[in-house]
């Protein structure tokens, strides 16, 4: 007599979604500021006060900006199904992604997801990020833009110009400084991260991708290379159309 043994569960996917309550606060406080600040302003001209619009018009000032982040919020949440980030069977889901789009990978594209964190200058705190390293020969990743940049320092078409701004950008970091760079992340805004169920989706999915943690300080080498990327483009864009003037 054979016993059979009971079918394992299948793992939960891990979703992260976007809070909906704190934009639409943000569009109400932003809305009803605002029509305080314009009374305000309304009244203090009806008086003649002049004197006394500047801080009802920096009111108003704030509330459109706070209303109109709220917006920004929901709109972003309704492109991606209220999705901001996910982890499946399928791969892993990029939907609040910094470059202001969303993005599918498959598991065969990544070779680590990065945890790690940007420091605010506004009220000294920190928000947590979550990036992901693409392989080295898919698109977008550091080691694709040092062979780039490797084959634009080697042109002899380039005019001088373009010479002076690539040899700026070729002061960059050597390839075991950008061995976790991340090509793609997303700050945890209007959404939190739960890095401990992370963790257990990543071990049942893709027990072969790592999760590697690193501190605030790392944030620029890991990032800063992007910016490096774009200019790069740039340099070469200017380029081919100077041949053209």
């Amino acid at each position: 007599m054979t016993t059979e043994l009971p079918d394992e569960p299948a793992p939960t996917p891990y979703v992260a979604r976007y809070r909906r309550v704190s934009p639409i606060l943000m569009i109400v406080a932003g809305a009803f500021a605002c029509g305080k600040a314009i009374r305000w302003i309304a009244g203090a001209a009806h008086g003649g006060h002049p004197d006394r619009v500047p801080p009802p018009m920096a009111l108003a000032v704030a509330s459109i900006l706070l209303t109109a982040a709220g917006a920004v919020r929901l709109a972003r949440a309704r492109r991606t199904g209220g999705i901001a980030f996910a982890v499946d069977a399928d791969g892993i889901f990029l939907g609040a992604s910094t470059d202001g789009g969303h993005h599918r990978f498959t598991w065969d594209e990544v070779s680590a997801l990065v945890l790690f964190s940007r420091r605010t200058d506004f009220v000294h705190g920190t928000v947590r990020c979550v990036g992901l390293r693409v392989h080295p020969t898919a698109p977008g990743s550091p080691e694709r833009h040092l062979a780039e940049l490797d084959e634009a320092v080697s042109r002899h078409d380039l005019p001088l110009g373009a010479w002076a701004r690539l040899r700026r950008l070729d002061r960059r970091p050597t390839r075991e400084g950008l061995v976790l760079a991340v090509s793609f992340h997303a700050e945890a805004r209007g959404w939190r991260c739960h890095s401990a169920r992370l963790a257990r989706a990543m071990r049942a999915y893709a027990p072969g991708v790592p999760v590697v943690r690193e501190p605030s300080e790392r944030y620029y080498d890991l990032v800063g290379w992007r910016a490096d990327q774009v200019e790069l483009r740039r340099i070469l864009e200017d380029a081919e159309l100077g041949h053209w003037c």
